[in-house]
């Protein structure tokens, strides 16, 4: 990590937004808040902070464009019957979220699918869309001729808190793959970054419920709740406030997928039972340009909707959809009778319908909180902070609200933004997060002296002579245990090579097995629970291993990743490696997917 930051810069991109922001060190040290962020013109009214997070390839997979433009090119395409064979994605990080979830092997690569269904690369398209806007801030910056060059750049990239290692390893490495040096690129979760940025806010940005000023939630000793709602996932995070101002995490990050578009999920779900699963997809086949219109048209609507407000919502319904199907006998003989009308060429879907769109994802989040408020350590959680673009909804705030009126809820003003401000504020100070919890028990595998007593004979083999007990769980930290940025342990090792039998494998590296455990205690690796985290490989000096060998191994908590350690304590060499991968605790050998991109699971 780079020790001093000319220019940090944050890149945010979630399932339907897209964005950066950045402060050189001088404003950082004048005024933290004095943040600069991206904007953008669709051509079609005032500029915005965000872009649509979608990419297009063309048909022999290059990269063509990003966000506004992209779609502008495949409305094209589609209006010319060109769109074929070209790529699309949407939604796509979800996906990865997806794909690590149902326990595949991410390690290298994998395969996404586009609107469409065609598969093309994930590190493919994860570095095209951290390359396109790491140049366009780059670009930004040479027009601006702020005298800045590339190597000056500390690059930070938010992340769900729900991700583990191995989705984290994932978006390192398409970082990587576009320039972003590993010594400049740091990620911070992005329910932290959002507290960081709100605590920082002049009192007059945090408005509370009633329009009350919030003045106590960032107190030293105040504990909180930040619940993070974008359009893919929902994190939520346990944080108190440090007599230092720096923030502590007091509860294990959790959440899932019940971000704003399982709401979009809902509806299309709906359009599916009422005009039937093959005219939907031929639909979608066919007139893709008026599917995703009515897309967006939905989106609009469900982030206008507002707690007791209209009768009903209208949702224009195109007419390349109406004249495929017999909507008015569809209605009038399904279970939404009641609830939805055709009046030309608009759907009026009732409120209390359109509400229950959204009762599964509230319904999860509340479960969320319930169940953290419930651990000793947050028993006296005084406050909850919504951020992300999710968290503007209405209906949203008015249920959290409602369940949770002991507590005091607020919404930063410009809460979409938090994280990306939060994430550039991290990057110039990692430590203002001093402590996690651990999501896991962290250790290493090792072989002992065998001990009838306690150990496994089917453990036991034989080395230099002596009766070695083998796949031991050697643990360093405990999960739930609360550590701390740059805390590290460490442990002897050693290796023998004194017997003639040994001599062959003097030449051989040594491999030290990073381990992680679902459970507090693990006695072997092999134990129910237990994964490889990662390995260190270490290559003997001058090719060859003397007859003993002293080394330690060391565990550092490194922000949001850990970093193991091998020192050799004759030559004082070190081999360290950041984990490259966690699979999920449920393998499945089979390809699953939560929902396609456009949730059309037709």
């Amino acid at each position: 990590m780079a020790d001093t930051k000319i220019l940090v810069a944050a890149i945010d991109f979630g399932s339907s937004g897209a964005g950066y922001a950045f402060s050189f060190a001088y404003q950082y040290k004048n005024n933290p808040l004095d943040i600069s962020t991206s904007v953008w013109n669709n051509g079609n009214g005032p500029v915005q902070t965000k872009v649509p997070t979608v990419l297009l390839f063309d048909s022999r997979k290059k990269f063509h464009s990003f966000g506004f433009e992209a779609e502008d090119k495949y409305e094209e395409l589609l209006n010319t019957n060109k769109a074929d064979k070209w790529y699309f994605l949407k939604g796509f990080k979800m996906q990865l979220y997806s794909a690590v979830n149902a326990g595949e092997d991410i390690r290298k690569d994998f395969k996404l699918v586009d609107v469409a269904g065609k598969s093309i690369s994930a590190k493919l398209v994860f570095s095209a869309a951290i390359g396109f806007l790491k140049d366009h801030f780059i670009q930004q910056m040479h027009w601006r001729k702020l005298g800045t060059f590339d190597d000056d750049i500390f690059w930070v990239v938010s992340v769900p808190s729900i991700w583990n290692d191995s989705a984290k390893q994932f978006m390192r490495e398409s970082a990587e793959k576009v320039g972003i040096k590993g010594k400049k690129f740091i990620m911070v979760y992005e329910p932290e970054a959002a507290s960081i940025y709100a605590r920082l806010l002049p009192v007059d940005k945090l408005v509370g419920e009633n329009g009350g000023v919030l003045l106590k939630a960032f107190d030293p000793g105040r504990k909180f709740i930040v619940v993070d709602a974008g359009g893919g996932t929902v994190d939520i995070s346990a944080q108190q406030v440090l007599e230092n101002g720096e923030l502590k995490i007091i509860h294990r990050e959790c959440g899932g997928p019940w971000g704003g578009e399982c709401i979009n999920k809902k509806f299309v779900n709906m359009l599916k039972e009422l005009f039937g699963q093959e005219i939907l997809k031929q639909f979608k086949k066919n007139n893709g340009e008026d599917f995703l219109q009515l897309l967006r048209d939905f989106e609009v609507k469900k982030k206008n909707l507002r707690v007791e407000g209209k009768e009903s919502v209208t949702i224009r319904m195109p007419l390349s959809l109406i004249e495929e199907s017999d909507i008015l006998t569809a209605i009038a003989s399904s279970r939404f009778k009641e609830t939805i009308r055709l009046k030309r060429d608009k759907l009026l879907i009732a409120e209390s319908l359109f509400e229950t769109f959204f009762s599964e994802p509230i319904q999860m989040i509340i479960e969320k909180i319930l169940s953290i408020l419930k651990s000793e350590t947050c028993s006296d959680v005084s406050a909850i902070m919504m951020a992300g673009g999710f968290s503007e909804a209405d209906i949203l705030q008015d249920a959290i609200k409602k369940e949770f009126q002991s507590l005091e809820v607020f919404v930063p003003i410009d809460g979409s933004l938090s994280v990306l401000k939060g994430a550039v504020i991290y990057g110039h100070n990692p430590n203002v997060v001093s402590s996690r919890v651990c999501y896991y028990t962290y250790g290493v595998a090792l072989a002992k002296p065998f001990d009838s007593s306690i150990h496994d004979p089917e453990k036991r083999y034989f080395w230099d002579g002596r009766e070695m007990c083998d796949s031991l769980f050697e643990v360093l930290f405990q999960i739930d245990e609360e550590v701390h940025i740059g805390q590290t342990k460490t442990i002897d090792v050693g290796e023998t090579f004194l017997s003639r039998d040994t001599d062959e494998f003097r030449h051989d590296p040594i491999i030290y097995q990073f381990m992680v455990s679902n459970k507090k205690d693990p006695f072997y690796i092999t134990d129910e629970g237990c994964m490889e985290h990662g390995s260190i490989i270490v290559s003997p000096p001058n090719g060859t291993w003397p007859q003993i060998v002293h080394g330690k191994i060391l565990l550092k908590i490194a922000g949001t990743e850990l970093v193991g350690t091998f020192l050799n304590e004759d030559t004082l060499e070190e081999t360290s490696v950041r984990f490259e991968f966690l699979p999920s605790i449920n393998k499945n050998p089979e390809r699953q997917r939560l929902f396609d991109p456009f949730y059309l699971d037709i």
